[in-house]
C-alpha cells in the first residue's frame, strides 16, 4: 500500500467525524469537542481537549496501549497494511504513532476550523501516554483559518496541510526514537523482500526548541 493511500484512508476516517456533525445540522459552535466519545478515533486511543480557548490550543493525546490493541481494526480500515505484524508493532510503536498522527491531524484541524466562530489561529499539540501511564510530548504546530480555507477539503493533497503549518516544534527525544524505529522498520521490511520506498520519512521540523 502506498503512503498516499494510507494517508487517504486515515484522513477519510477523520473527516467523517466532522461530517457526522455538519451534514445534518448546523456546524457546532466553537469550542465544541473535536473527537466525541462515540468516534472511532476515541476508541483507538485518541483524546482531544481545549487547554486554552483564548488563545486557542488543542491538546491531542494518543494512548499507546489502546492504540496498539486496536491495530487490527486500523489494518482492516487500510490505515496500516498487513505487513504491520504484532512483532513490528512492539518493535516500532513510536514510528506507528507518528505515522498515525501525520495521517489524522488534517482531519482534526478541519473539524476545528469548520466550527461556527472558530478562531483565526490555533495551536495543536500531540503527546502520547506510555503503558506505565507516563505522558510524553510528540510535536506541536500552529494552523490558521486562512491557511485551512485555502485547502480543497474535497480533494486534499498529501502534505498540503503540513506545508501550511506554522511554528513547528518536535520533541527531540521523540524525534530520535522515531528516526531509530524508522530504520528498524525499513530493515525489517527489506528482509521480507518488500520495498521501503513508500515508508514515511523520519519526522523533521523546520525549527526545534526544548519546549513547545
Amino acid at each position: 500500500m502506498s503512503r498516499r493511500a494510507t494517508w487517504g484512508a486515515a484522513l477519510a476516517v477523520c473527516l467523517a467525524f466532522a461530517s457526522q456533525t455538519t451534514s445534518t445540522q448546523a456546524a457546532p459552535a466553537y469550542p465544541a469537542p473535536i473527537v466525541g466519545k462515540e468516534t472511532t478515533a476515541h476508541a483507538w486511543g485518541v483524546e482531544t481537549r481545549f487547554t486554552q480557548s483564548t488563545p486557542c490550543q488543542v491538546d491531542i493525546t494518543l494512548n499507546q496501549t489502546v492504540f496498539l490493541a486496536h491495530m487490527p481494526e486500523m489494518i482492516h480500515q487500510g490505515i496500516f497494511n498487513s505487513q504491520v505484524t504484532p512483532a513490528l508493532q512492539q518493535q516500532a510503536p513510536h514510528y506507528l504513532m507518528n505515522t498515525f498522527q501525520t495521517d489524522t491531524t488534517p482531519g482534526f484541524v478541519h473539524t476545528l476550523f469548520t466550527q461556527s466562530g472558530a478562531p483565526a489561529r490555533c495551536r495543536f499539540a500531540w503527546s502520547y501516554i506510555t503503558p506505565d501511564g507516563t505522558r510524553h510530548p510528540m510535536l506541536a504546530f500552529d494552523m490558521t483559518r486562512q491557511a485551512h480555507d485555502r485547502i480543497d477539503w474535497n480533494h486534499p493533497r498529501f502534505g498540503e496541510m503540513a506545508a501550511a503549518a506554522q511554528n513547528p516544534w518536535v520533541d527531540r527525544e521523540f524525534d530520535t526514537v522515531v528516526n531509530q524505529e524508522t530504520l528498524d522498520v525499513t530493515i525489517a521490511l527489506a528482509k521480507n523482500h518488500d520495498s521501503s520506498a513508500d515508508l514515511p520519512p523520519p519526522s523533521d521540523a523546520a525549527s526545534r526548541t526544548d519546549q513547545p
